[in-house]
């Protein structure tokens, strides 16, 4: 049995196509819609506590880790990507950046399935895949082993087509991204205060609401002719909480100054990898995978490490020789971070060029009637906050088109009060969001 999916903490991509000749389209009627539907929820009613304890977990425990056995095979072809990604957009100054690789993967995945050419060799280089047939198989082992909706983890995923109501579309090609993105979609007049509505109303609700700070500018321009959305909602608990009782107010000595912050403390036995750059330490995540933080060893500037290969190293599936158990006093920050970024640079620099140039750019699968669509607009939002009691992730990203176990005898301590790296990944070591920590509020 399926249902519709009316929540999700928040992941937005979106993929705009435009053409100048459309704006003077006809006034639009009731905007049409169809839903995606989603796997049913597992355990719905239960509380974590009890599903945790009952044979449904366990049965459903043991179909989930063969999904993710067969995703997390394609996570070193993965790993190309999210080492071109992550430079490119987490380097900076003294601002804090954020990002999930997993959604923008999405997201360029589903415009890969509207353009031909070079323009598609581009996008698949990109995304290190071989070609559309691997790419497809790909994208559908992630969405089996990280769409989840349990009462003890939820990692949901959704997309959505906003279509142009005077546009004739290859329905072949919209039949395919229903089928393998399971997306709904939305026909209606871009521009028009019924449509913008609409999509800012999905958006907020598959992103939990958390990032409407964002979603308020959100609108499709009256020349778009189609908008690819993509959202994730992330809320995960830590296998061993923190106990905010034991929590102090500590110094953060960020780049732009001394704070006083909450600081949350834990004395466990805690994977720690050591390498020239950094030391990282290990939280798993229940039902889920693991979050990482990385603090530079002194001298070393936190933006040395989002271009350190050893970063990657921590990640599965190589990860197993790198770490070791250590006794560790652990104190971390509570914290929360968010930024809106321009992608196109980014893109850009990743290798994606033709689709910003008019003269380049080929969307012949998604229709014949224009040859001059090209990308004029690619932003990303995103959102991370991690408490005592776990992690919650949310982030949008809007792609627009237009035309023309070792123990030691005393605990080590580490303290994370100077900027860090951080990243957070799923059971089958998709990345799904990582950011730098450079300040706090």
């Amino acid at each position: 049995m399926k249902h519709f999916r009316k929540k999700s903490l928040a992941m937005l991509t979106a993929l705009t196509l435009s053409a100048s000749a459309l704006a003077a389209c006809a006034p639009t009627a009731a905007l049409k819609t169809v839903e995606a539907e989603y796997p049913a929820a597992i355990a719905e009613g239960k509380t974590a506590e009890d599903f945790a304890q009952s044979d449904e977990h366990r049965d459903w425990l043991e179909a989930y880790r063969k999904k993710t056995a067969v995703s997390a095979a394609y996570q070193t072809e993965l790993r190309g990507y999210y080492r071109n990604l992550l430079p490119k957009i987490l380097y900076e100054e003294d601002e804090n950046t954020v990002c999930s690789p997993l959604n923008i993967y999405m997201a360029l995945a589903m415009l890969s399935e509207i353009t031909d050419g070079d323009t598609k060799k581009q996008i698949l280089e990109t995304l290190e895949a071989e070609d559309a047939e691997a790419l497809q198989g790909r994208i559908s082992a992630l969405w089996e082993s990280n769409y989840i909706d349990t009462p003890l983890i939820k990692c949901l995923l959704a997309d959505s087509l906003w279509l142009n109501e005077s546009v004739r579309y290859n329905e072949e090609t919209l039949s395919r991204l229903a089928k393998t993105y399971y997306a709904s979609s939305f026909r209606g007049k871009p521009g028009s205060a019924e449509m913008d509505e609409a999509l800012r109303k999905w958006t907020d609700q598959n992103t939990g609401g958390l990032l409407t700070d964002y979603t308020k500018n959100l609108k499709l321009e009256p020349d778009t002719v189609l908008a690819l959305v993509t959202t994730i909602y992330y809320k995960a608990a830590w296998v061993d909480e923190f106990y905010a009782a034991g929590n102090t107010k500590e110094t953060f000595h960020g780049t732009k100054g001394d704070a006083t912050v909450d600081m949350m403390h834990q004395t466990d036995t805690m994977g720690v990898m050591e390498a020239e750059k950094f030391t990282a330490v290990r939280l798993p995540l229940k039902d889920s995978g693991d979050m990482y933080f990385y603090l530079p060893k002194e001298g070393v500037a936190v933006n040395e490490l989002t271009v350190d290969a050893a970063v990657f190293d921590a990640l599965p599936p190589t990860d197993t020789a790198h770490w070791t158990s250590y006794r560790v006093n652990l104190t971390l920050p509570k914290f929360k971070v968010s930024e809106e970024t321009d992608l196109m640079k980014t893109l850009a620099a990743m290798g994606i060029t033709d689709a910003m140039d008019a003269g380049k750019a080929n969307f012949k699968p998604l229709t014949e009637a224009s040859n001059n669509f090209f990308l004029n607009r690619a932003t990303h939002a995103a959102m991370v906050e991690v408490d005592e009691q776990g992690v919650t992730g949310a982030a949008y990203t809007m792609l627009a088109m237009a035309e023309a176990a070792m123990q030691m005898s005393e605990p080590l301590d580490i303290t994370f009060d100077r900027p860090f790296l951080f990243l957070v990944t799923a059971e089958d070591g998709s990345l799904l969001f990582s950011g730098v920590v450079r300040n706090i509020e």
